[in-house]
C-alpha cells in the first residue's frame, strides 16, 4: 500500500482498489478531519455538554476519530466519548500505526488497544476500547452489511456522523438515498452529519432522507463541502437545485446490496427516461 505525504504534513495511503487516496492531498489528511468533520459538527461545542457519540463511516487510518478526541477533550478533559464506526479493512488500520502521526501520535495506543481486544457483536469481528471516559467500538464488514446489522441497535445514538468513503464515482454503494436512510435512523434530531462531497445527487439523497441540508466548508479544493442535520432548514439555494435538476437524481439501492457498476447504472438510465419525458427546455 503507498504511503503518500499531503500538504500539511501527515501522511495517507493510495487505495488499488479504488484508485483514490484516503484523504485530500491538498487539504491534508488530520487539516481535512479538523475542517471538514470535527468543526463543522461543533465537537468542541458539544463536548462542553459532558458527552458526545461519534458514528464514523468508513474509519480507515483513524484520522476523523483521532481528531474528534483530540478536539472533544481539548475542550472538556472530562468528557465522556463513545464512538461506533466501520471499516471493510483492518489491514489499513493496523499499517497506519507505522506512519507518523505526529501531534496525535498519543492517541495511537487506543487503536493498538482495541486491535488487540476483538469480539464479535452482530455476526462482525469488532475491535473495542473501553475506558472509565472512551468507548470505541469498531466494526469490520462491508458497510451496508454493517448497517443493516445495527442501525436499529443505535437509534438516535450520534451526535455527529462522520462520512468519509471513498468518492461516489468509485463508491457508489455508500452514497446512496437508501444508505442515508439507515444514517437518519442513527443520529440524534440535534445531530449533525458532515462529508467532503459536494455533489448535488448527494444532498438531494441527504434531503429526500430526513436531514436539512447546506454548504459546508472549501478547504483544499474549490467546492464547499455539505452538512446535514434533522434540525437544519435546508438552504434555498440547494432546496432550488433539487427540485429543478434531473443531474441532481440520487443514487439508489434499494435493498443496500446491489454491486456498484448496476447502482450507477441504475442513476444514469433514470436521468435517461426524465430528459425523455421531460425535456430540459422544460425544466429550466
Amino acid at each position: 500500500m503507498e504511503v503518500i505525504k499531503t500538504d500539511d504534513g501527515s501522511f495517507t495511503f493510495f487505495s488499488e482498489k479504488f484508485k483514490e487516496p484516503y484523504h485530500s492531498l491538498t487539504a491534508g489528511a488530520f487539516k481535512e478531519a479538523i475542517e471538514k468533520f470535527c468543526k463543522p459538527c461543533k465537537i468542541s461545542e458539544k463536548a462542553k455538554r459532558g458527552s458526545v457519540n461519534l458514528f464514523d463511516v468508513c474509519f480507515g487510518l483513524g484520522y476523523n476519530t483521532t481528531a474528534f478526541l483530540e478536539t472533544a477533550f481539548s475542550s472538556n478533559t472530562k468528557v465522556k466519548i463513545f464512538i461506533v464506526g466501520f471499516e471493510i479493512d483492518i489491514s489499513v488500520i493496523e499499517k497506519s500505526l507505522r506512519v507518523s502521526w505526529s501531534k496525535y501520535e498519543r492517541w495511537k495506543n487506543i487503536i493498538r488497544t482495541a486491535l488487540k481486544n476483538k469480539k464479535f457483536d452482530n455476526g462482525f469481528l469488532t475491535l473495542n476500547y473501553f475506558s472509565p471516559q472512551i468507548k470505541l467500538k469498531i466494526y469490520i464488514g462491508e458497510g451496508r452489511e454493517v448497517i443493516k446489522r445495527i442501525y436499529r441497535k443505535y437509534e438516535r445514538f450520534a451526535d455527529a456522523i462522520f462520512h468519509d468513503p471513498f468518492s461516489p464515482r468509485v463508491n457508489p454503494e455508500l452514497w446512496t438515498l437508501d444508505f442515508f436512510k439507515k444514517l437518519r435512523n442513527i443520529i440524534k434530531e440535534d445531530g449533525v452529519f458532515a462529508t467532503y462531497s459536494a455533489a448535488s445527487p448527494i444532498r438531494k439523497a441527504l434531503w429526500m432522507s430526513g436531514f436539512g441540508v447546506k454548504e459546508g466548508v472549501a478547504i483544499g479544493r474549490k467546492s464547499k463541502s455539505t452538512i446535514a442535520s434533522p434540525s437544519f432548514k435546508t438552504e434555498k439555494k440547494l432546496l432550488e437545485k433539487f427540485l429543478t435538476s434531473i443531474n441532481s437524481t440520487p443514487y439508489r439501492d434499494p435493498n443496500l446490496k446491489d454491486h456498484p457498476s448496476l447502482i450507477k447504472s441504475r442513476r444514469e438510465g433514470c436521468i435517461w427516461l426524465q430528459k425523455k419525458l421531460h425535456p430540459v427546455a422544460s425544466i429550466y
